[in-house]
């Protein structure tokens, strides 16, 4: 009965019998006299050819002290081991562990993968998406460790934030740019405020980035990544990504005014990313982007403005803020509700729509196949 046996051999419920006979030094015969069914089944039983019923454990626990669900589970799982794995298991068990990783569907809609029918096509594209000769995601284990869970939402995946982080780097391959040059950079941030009043500013100030090397493109968020922009380099050039999470334009200049702030402050190495949440600035590097970006955008100087009129604050006042301050009424918007001085509720129509205003050229969704292809 104390007998132990190697984990790989598969032990069925007729062996347990044997020793249990054994151990009181009883015979088949006996066990048909003391359970009242033939010897033939006994027999089937010993010999594991016959599985145990509910019944049948209901008797065998009477007979040798353990409970019947004792019994129905060494014959459950004797019997589950005899089955092989069928295609259809090993096919569930591959897709559970590519979903573990990736929002499969997402991508796909998104056009990031291919519309696929089989396993094998899945299994495919999937290795080809990662660049991996087979289905091993240790790695991602391993990079996803560095992305900081976001503690303003409980349902982050950092599986998916790296997914989408893999796909912004492929889309990053695809653009040419300039040498970087720092210098321009700051010149072009310390001016940023001037772009958001022009007409053409959001297409004006994409150029302007790319003239001073830093390659830009939208690309939207994957469910539970809550990203809205992010920052790291591709070979010698930065990478400013904005995921339009908030499709606003007061959200598109301080996204990128914070990523802009990374790459001056904080990108060194080129192993550096910063993948943002903007609702969720708790780190040191994260609350220094945010003072810079609020400083080019001249957070202060608007507050300061508005101290008096804080229960007060018009249209009328909101533009001739901006005008004064030469920055765009979204921005002071923005601006005022985010230090709580004007409710979230409140002159939200100065708060238009940007991914319109972002060129094709600078969204590669838009011609999704062409970027999924060559990167």
């Amino acid at each position: 009965m104390g007998n132990k046996y190697a984990p790989f051999l598969n032990i069925g419920t007729g062996k347990f019998i044997k020793e249990e006979l054994e151990a009181r030094n009883w015979r088949q015969k006996d066990l048909v006299d003391i359970l009242g069914i033939s010897l033939k089944n006994v027999n089937k039983l010993i010999i594991n050819k016959q599985a145990i019923t509910i019944e049948t454990a209901k008797l065998l626990s009477k007979a040798f002290g353990q409970s019947p669900q004792y019994w129905i589970n060494l014959d459950t799982n004797y019997r589950l081991r005899l089955q092989k794995e069928g295609v259809e298991e090993k096919d569930v068990k591959i897709r559970a562990n590519i979903y573990k990783y990736m929002p499969v569907k997402e991508m796909i809609k998104k056009g990031w993968l291919k519309s696929l029918k089989t396993i094998d096509d899945l299994v495919n594209e999937i290795k080809k998406f990662w660049g991996i000769p087979t289905l091993d995601f240790s790695f991602i284990d391993d990079a996803s460790m560095n992305f900081r869970k976001s503690e303003a939402f409980t349902q982050y995946n950092k599986y998916y934030a790296y997914t989408w982080f893999k796909m912004a780097q492929r889309c990053a391959r695809f653009y040419k740019v300039k040498k970087y040059d720092k210098d321009a950079l700051q010149v072009l941030a310390d001016y940023l405020f001037r772009y958001t009043i022009l007409e053409d500013g959001v297409e004006t100030v994409l150029k302007k980035l790319n003239e001073s090397g830093i390659k830009f493109f939208a690309l939207s968020h994957l469910q539970k990544t809550y990203i809205d922009g992010a920052s790291f380099f591709d070979n010698s050039n930065p990478v400013i990504v904005y995921t339009a999470r908030h499709d606003r334009i007061d959200n598109f200049w301080f996204t990128l005014a914070h990523e802009i702030a990374h790459i001056l402050l904080h990108l060194k190495k080129q192993d550096d990313r910063f993948i943002d949440n903007l609702d969720d600035l708790n780190t040191e590097k994260e609350k220094a982007a945010n003072k810079f970006a609020e400083k080019i955008l001249k957070a202060k100087e608007i507050l300061r403005y508005f101290e008096p009129y804080k229960r007060y604050i018009s249209m009328d006042r909101v533009l001739n803020c901006a005008q004064e301050f030469e920055i765009s009424p979204t921005i002071v918007v923005g601006i005022l509700q985010h230090h709580d001085f004007l409710s979230q509720r409140n002159l939200n129509r100065l708060k238009t729509t940007v991914l319109e205003l972002i060129p094709d050229e600078f969204c590669p969704e838009r011609d999704i196949q062409k970027f999924r292809d060559v990167a």
